[in-house]
């Protein structure tokens, strides 16, 4: 199971044929719809966006505490968690990244790879395709790391992502994620695959200004809460600058889909923010 979910991860291109696959993306009779998100993330997940062929961007993502945790610690500003990523685009159609988040002390590393584009024309396609996998490793002191019990691969995690969004109109666009979450190590009673859908949505406001709201639907809980996040993205020229408050203090999939425990109606809100920086390496 373990060496089917690695070949998935870092060879996902071999599921589709080559000739296809190039097809779709080549086909000059098609006008490719651009722009159906601002940054390659909506709130927290992952939108349809891949970094540009020889673009390097460095993605930071910062969450402070809960808004009711009061003012003596400024309602969540004195607290916050910060994941830093890197993405190259190695060519127009496929991209990977790197990333570390100070939540459970993770590094994770993935692959996004768009199948198809939305298009209008002669041979017009209704959506975008895109598919997204990521591997996870939690980090240990090194005491426990020279403890007997200790096995690395315990400390992995998986995720599968088809994502499927349709610009609407040049100011609505809408997004499908069905997900699956792989844990290797889990409690008792508890199952290794996770399932669930992500709806993600964003309205423009103004040229530069958007509104963004992602959900993910939880096909079988443990003991979390489904995440909801809402946010604005403003663009900056070379900058996109997103503010967003959600109920999960993760900032990446395995995390915040599954190990959301914050609830809207009690007031357990972190208000954070994404930014990001392209670096143009390979033109």
């Amino acid at each position: 199971m373990k060496r089917i979910l690695l070949i998935l991860l870092f060879f996902p291109v071999i599921i589709f044929a080559q000739d296809d696959l190039m097809h779709l993306l080549n086909d000059d009779s098609n006008y490719k719809i651009s722009s159906t998100f601002k940054g390659v993330k909506i709130v927290n997940s992952q939108s349809v966006e891949l970094v540009s062929k020889g673009d390097l961007l460095f993605l930071i993502q910062h969450r402070f505490g809960t808004l009711n945790s009061g003012a003596y610690n400024l309602y969540g500003l004195d607290n916050a968690q910060v994941r830093f990523g890197l993405d190259y685009g190695v060519n127009d159609w496929y991209s990977i990244g790197l990333g570390r988040s100070s939540f459970l002390k993770t590094i994770d590393a993935n692959t996004k790879i768009k199948l198809v584009s939305q298009s209008k024309g002669e041979d017009a396609f209704p959506f975008s395709l895109v598919w997204y996998s990521s591997v996870f490793f939690k980090q240990s002191i090194w005491e426990d790391m020279q403890k007997e019990s200790y096995v690395m691969t315990d400390q992995m995690s998986y995720v599968y992502q088809f994502l499927v969004a349709r610009k609407i109109n040049s100011n609505l666009s809408v997004q499908l994620s069905p997900t699956i979450v792989h844990k290797n190590v889990v409690t008792k009673g508890d199952a290794h695959d996770l399932l669930s859908i992500g709806l993600g949505a964003r309205h423009k406001l103004t040229s530069r200004i958007s509104l963004n709201a992602e959900y993910f639907l939880q096909l079988k809980k443990e003991n979390s809460v489904n995440p909801l996040s809402l946010g604005i993205d403003i663009e900056t020229g070379g900058h996109v600058f997103q503010l967003h408050l959600s109920n999960s203090a993760a900032m990446f999939e395995r995390a915040f889909i599954h190990e959301t425990n914050g609830e809207w109606s009690n007031g357990d809100i972190y208000f954070g923010f994404n930014i990001s920086r392209v670096f143009t390496l390979k033109k």
